[in-house]
Order: structure tokens, then C-alpha cells, then sequence
């Protein structure tokens, strides 16, 4: 995997029945992105992240700052939002349109 300043690439190979990402049957097979986010030397900030076309809606990150998606097309994206009092708001919109989506 490889993230630059706007996209990430790379392969993400077929997985099927991971449970870990969702209780529901339907939502455990496909392509998932795992990022790990972290906001440097600013600690304590809250993460929010979105999976731009997904099905969830955004989400907190917990204190590991792990995001897992799965992905169902190239044309989403991912929205990372770091924001702390004091320090102000930073969003990101990562494309995904480099991704090799394998079946």
C-alpha cells in the first residue's frame, strides 16, 4: 500500500468471512482497507473518518486510531477529520482510484 498526499494504491486482496468487521454475513467478504491514523505529535486530538460512497457513515476512531473499510469500488473515497481543541481542524480526503480491487 502507498498513501500520498491525496490517493492511496495498491492491492487489496479478497477476503471472505472476516468477522471482525461486521457481525452481518453479507458484510464479511470483500476488499478491505485498513489504515492506521495517527495525529503526530498532537495528542489527545479526536479522529473521525468517512468512507466517502460507503454504507456507515462517519465514525470516531478509538484510542488505537485503526480504520478498517471495505471497499466495493475505486470511485470512494476516505475523509479523515483530526481535530483538537486549541490546535483547530484538519481534514483529508484520501482517493481510492489507484486501488487494484482483486476478486
Amino acid at each position: 500500500m502507498t498513501v500520498g498526499n491525496s490517493g492511496i494504491g495498491g492491492t487489496l486482496k479478497y477476503v471472505t468471512g472476516y468477522t471482525g468487521f461486521s457481525g452481518d454475513p453479507a458484510e464479511q467478504s470483500g476488499n478491505y482497507l485498513v489504515i492506521k491514523c495517527d495525529t503526530g505529535d498532537v495528542s489527545g486530538a479526536t479522529i473521525t473518518a468517512e468512507l466517502i460512497g460507503g454504507d456507515h457513515g462517519p465514525v470516531t476512531l478509538d484510542a488505537d486510531g485503526i480504520l478498517i473499510s471495505r471497499i466495493k469500488n475505486r470511485s470512494q473515497k476516505i475523509k479523515l477529520t483530526a481535530s483538537k481543541e486549541g490546535y483547530g481542524t484538519v481534514e483529508k480526503v484520501f482517493d481510492l482510484a489507484s486501488l487494484i480491487l482483486e476478486s
